[in-house]
């Protein structure tokens, strides 16, 4: 339609064109003609331009008609797709919701089960925790009976002296110590253990001052610990000298030091907290050794003699090596006498073999020279 008013409007300005020149010219005659002739073109393009614009107008509404028909086929395909595809989205999400459900349902139930179980198991471990406390209860009370039994003296001096058996028993052989050791001869006193030296004996002595320690523990007073901790140095100084003088003789075979066991950690650790007690201790000759430090030392004894006893065995087999070279030396000298005597031998028997031969030529020649004389007396005249 666009293309028809475009044609009409330059036909128009022809048309005009010619009208204006004509004027121009003064020819009215002709000017007449071809308005006569526009007009008519005016009405046959009118007449062209109203066909065309009705077939047009029909061709806008078949293709009209023919667009909306597919557009309907197409929202009626889409709309059947999008039913479909919202129907399988439906199943699925039915299948993915029932299997969800049972998942939950599954996990709720195992989670139950495994809660009871868990419940079981705490209801057990409660029942143990109980058992324990009453085992406690019974180790607390057989504590406070070994309490009340070591505020005896001599049951005290008897648990040391059975924790140093022990360890000596554990660390050492049998025949390396020996317990209840009188070291001065007819003396009453016995050290609790000796530890066997080539040549001497180390003497080790329990002492368990319980007196003095228990109050480090039942007080939190600055001044009565500090009184506590005088008291148990004064009476660890006492039962060093004690050792010292009762136990290291050096002339009736003990090393120039001795050791005093305490069969306590707790007690060992308030005794080397204090180094002027541990100078003063040491300047006396005597070590003061807890359980675990006495094991160390029983294990490196126990090396130390192991080293020994291979060292013995070298020189032992050392010596036998001397032994054995002074043999075979007396054996090559034996050896060279028999050697000489050998060739003495081979030369007496070559000069009895050359004499023998010598003899053997001369009794073969006077045996020929009989031959020869007897033969001519023989034969016939």
């Amino acid at each position: 339609m666009s293309t028809g008013i475009i044609f009409i409007f330059a036909l128009v300005l022809v048309a005009v064109s010619t009208v204006v020149i004509m004027i121009l010219k003064g020819n009215q005659s002709q000017l007449q003609s071809s308005l006569k002739l526009l007009k008519e073109n005016m009405d046959s393009l009118e007449r062209n331009l109203d066909t065309k614009s009705s077939n047009l107008r029909s061709e806008i509404s078949e293709t009209m008609q023919g667009s909306r028909q597919e557009l309907q086929s197409g929202l009626m395909q889409t709309t059947q797709l999008l039913e479909q595809k919202v129907a399988g989205l439906d199943q699925k999400l039915d299948v993915r919701l029932g299997n969800l459900t049972n998942q939950v349902g599954s996990k709720l139930e195992q989670n139950l089960k495994d809660g009871f179980v868990q419940f079981e198991k705490i209801q057990t471990h409660l029942r143990q925790a109980e058992l324990q406390l009453l085992n406690l209860n019974t180790v607390g009370s057989s504590i406070n009976e070994l309490n009340n039994l070591l505020k005896l003296p001599h049951l005290r001096g008897n648990f040391g002296e059975a924790v140093l058996e022990n360890l000596l028993s554990d660390l050492l052989p049998r025949d390396s110590f020996e317990l209840q050791y009188r070291i001065v001869p007819n003396s009453t006193e016995r050290v609790d253990a000796v530890i066997r030296y080539p040549g001497c004996v180390l003497p080790i002595d329990s002492k368990f001052p319980r007196e003095q320690i228990l109050p480090l523990f039942e007080t939190n007073d600055p001044a009565q610990l500090e009184v506590a901790r005088k008291n148990l140095s004064s009476v660890m100084k006492i039962l060093a000298k004690s050792i010292k003088e009762k136990y290291i003789h050096t002339e009736h075979g003990t090393t120039e030091m001795a050791l005093l066991f305490v069969p306590s950690e707790t007690l060992y650790i308030e005794v080397i907290r204090n180094m002027t007690l541990n100078q003063d201790i040491a300047r006396m000759k005597v070590f003061v050794v807890s359980p675990n430090t006495l094991s160390v030392t029983l294990h490196a004894i126990s090396m130390a003699r192991n080293y020994y006893e291979m060292a013995k065995g070298v020189e032992k087999t050392i010596s036998e090596v001397k032994k054995a070279q002074q043999h075979f030396k007396n054996f090559e000298g034996r050896f060279e006498e028999v050697g000489t005597a050998l060739n003495k031998a081979q030369a007496a028997f070559n000069t009895a073999a050359t004499h023998l031969g010598r003899y053997e030529s001369a009794v073969t020649r006077l045996g020929a020279n009989e031959l020869s004389t007897e033969i001519p007396t023989t034969l016939p005249a």
